[in-house]
């Protein structure tokens, strides 16, 4: 049982929250570097940047007045509304979560399809927030941060926020780095990149006893293209927190030496320190300098721009004395004054088995609840469809009532898609459940694809309840490729005036025809072949004129047409990463738009990536290369 003061509870939470500023501060200088660094001075020298929060760590503060409205049983519904509301950030993950919210994908597809940096760590840097209202008791903060950073990230983005809640929830309780590394371990499936990394840098630490070396092993075996990769932030911040061994000022130095995303990682680490402190307990030579007042970004709105901790604290803690109540009865207990023969506090024991069940049944299965009916839709991949090629689903609804039902089902698609499979009537037994599959094509004759396309499970149950559970899927890009060509600087025969203007259609001779299901991340998932030139080319379809931004990542060269203008060219061999890219504004007209790419592969590793977005740079889901274009 966890037993803790309103006093020593409200200490711990202001304690999480000056450490977090004290972490981010420190590490906010050398954020974005990949080499080792050497960080020196006085406290108030280190803390000279403290008081605006980054991206991640904003969108806690919209979690928070979304529980100040909903309460503890906000669900992913409350957190979408919530961010459409309030957050306006349009790159990285959160503008892709975004764009994936609009096509009326449900999580965790939100945070996986599409979605270049949904390995990252947005979500870890806003996950402290959940082990802060769920004190003492690590599986609730773990639930309330997986539903939250399956909005926009999946994989190690995911696990990584997971592990983070679970550490601060037990921060209240026990402070020893290595038990705190033990209880985020045991969410963690043990195979994954998170929890390989964390348990390797354990090991390391342990036999090699200095962090460089450490930190030296650690990239060579998890370093990736990206700097804010989450596996990577989550070995740093298990290698601070146990270089340090409770010592705040050690641990955040080692994290911010650690370089990479120092930012995060030095905040994560502050935070799991603070609560485990408490403000009262912080170094006096860093609590000192620290103003305590917090300032949002622009890309939060309609929200208090300044606030203070301890006001954040005691906002806070109104809400974790709910979730208390609600959710952690019987385990976590706060209490108005210590009573004499008070036991001391200790966690409750860990039922983490079916949490990881769930995990691992990946980003491509999504929940939905109707009333005595858990319904269970698995896309097995990405939840996209294109033409002439049945889009297989397989569904599990399960009983949570207390008797059998007799159920029936049926599923709608839009006009010109055939559904097979649309029908079933199933005897459901009390606690059972039961599974079938069900395909949806869009024979090309007949359907046109359009961006989101809605489908619809009817559930009829024999008492007269009725259901639907919503099932969208996103339509692939059509993209036609020609290659490959020899010299990147000659004309080859792609570049007809006609093909170029978008007066000859596409298609034919030399060219073959792609469907392309996660355009952002790769157009060339389906493009095989040797090194040389190739063309891509597509036909985009928009129902107003508006000016726009066009952005093309390739690791070689591209020139690039649309509609009969040459818009970029250049040649210059980049890293594979969805950083490396141009950004040009243009003008989309109404109807139809060809956009033309020539593009230089001189590199065994291939990476090009499209992505069409409006003035304020979020994606343009109204931009549609769907359907082909008809003469």
């Amino acid at each position: 049982m966890v037993i803790l003061t309103q006093a020593e509870y409200r200490d711990r939470v202001l304690g999480g929250w000056l450490g977090r500023l004290m972490g981010s501060a420190v590490g906010l200088p050398g954020d974005g570097q990949r080499q080792a660094l050497e960080v020196r001075g006085d406290p108030e020298q280190l803390l000279r940047a403290q008081g605006r929060l980054r991206e991640g760590a904003e969108l806690g503060l919209v979690w928070l007045r979304a529980l100040q409205r909903r309460g503890p049983a906000i669900n992913s519904d409350d957190l979408i509304a919530a961010w459409l509301r309030h957050v306006t950030y349009s790159q990285w993950e959160y503008g892709y979560a975004r764009a994936n919210f609009l096509r009326d994908l449900r999580p965790p597809l939100t945070g996986v399809h599409d979605n270049p940096f949904r390995g990252c760590l947005g979500a870890l840097a806003r996950a402290d927030l959940w082990g802060m209202v769920a004190p003492g008791d690590p599986e609730v903060a773990a639930r309330y941060a997986c539903q939250d950073a399956m909005l926009d990230h999946s994989g190690p983005g995911l696990e990584a926020a997971i592990a983070l809640a679970a550490m601060v929830s037990a921060a209240f309780v026990t402070p020893e780095p290595p038990r705190l590394l033990e209880v985020a371990l045991a969410f963690l499936p043990d195979d994954s990149r998170v929890s390989r990394a964390v348990r390797d840098v354990r090991r390391w630490h342990g036999e090699l006893a200095h962090w460089r070396r450490t930190r030296e092993m650690l990239l060579r075996a998890y370093s990736a293209d990206d700097v804010r990769d989450a596996a990577v932030a989550a070995g740093l911040l298990a290698l601070a927190l146990l270089d340090g061994n409770g010592d705040l000022e050690r641990t955040l130095l080692t994290a911010a030496e650690g370089g990479w995303s120092t930012a995060a990682v030095c905040a994560a680490a502050g935070a799991i320190l603070g609560v485990a402190l408490g403000a009262e307990q912080l170094p006096l030579r860093w609590r000192e300098p620290l103003r305590g007042e917090l300032t949002l970004g622009p890309g939060v709105v309609a929200l208090p721009r300044n606030l203070r901790a301890p006001r954040l604290a005691d906002q806070i803690c109104d809400i974790g004395r709910l979730v208390c109540r609600a959710e952690s009865a019987g385990r976590v207990q706060i209490v108005a004054e210590p009573t004499q023969g008070d036991q001391e506090s200790t966690l409750p024991e860990l039922e983490t088995a079916s949490f990881v069940r769930q995990l691992a049944l990946g980003p491509y299965v999504t929940a939905h609840r109707r009333g005595p009916l858990e319904v269970r839709v698995d896309y097995d991949g990405p939840p996209t469809i294109g033409y002439n090629t049945p889009r297989r689903l397989a569904l599990a609804i399960t009983n949570s009532g207390a008797r059998s039902l007799d159920i029936s089902t049926r599923l709608s698609a839009p006009a010109g898609f055939v559904v097979t499979g649309d029908s079933e009537h199933l005897t459901l037994p009390e606690g059972g459940t039961v599974s079938f599959r069900t395909a949806v094509s869009a024979p090309e004759e007949h359907a046109q694809i359009a961006p989101a396309n809605p489908c619809t499970l009817f559930l009829s149950v024999e008492d007269g309840l009725q259901a639907v559970v919503p099932i969208t899927l996103v339509g692939e890009s059509l993209w036609y490729a020609a290659g490959p060509y020899a010299g990147f600087d000659e004309a080859h025969a792609p570049e007809q005036p006609g093909i170029i203007s978008g007066d000859s259609p596409i298609g034919g001779d030399g060219w073959r025809r792609l469907s392309v299901s996660e355009p952002s991340l790769s157009l060339l998932a389906g493009l095989e072949g040797e090194q040389g030139t190739y063309y891509l080319a597509t036909d985009l379809w928009m129902p107003r004129t508006r000016r726009a931004r066009l952005r093309i990542g390739c690791n070689d060269g591209v020139k690039v047409w649309l509609n009969g203008q040459q818009v970029l060219c250049q040649h210059e061999h980049r890293p594979v990463s969805p950083l490396s890219a141009d950004e040009l504004e243009i003008e989309l007209r109404e109807e139809w738009n060809r956009l033309l790419i020539k593009m230089a592969q001189c590199s065994p590793r291939r990476f090009l990536a499209v992505t069409f977005r409006d003035p304020d740079r979020h994606l343009l889901v109204e931009a549609a290369n769907t359907w082909p274009r008809r003469a």
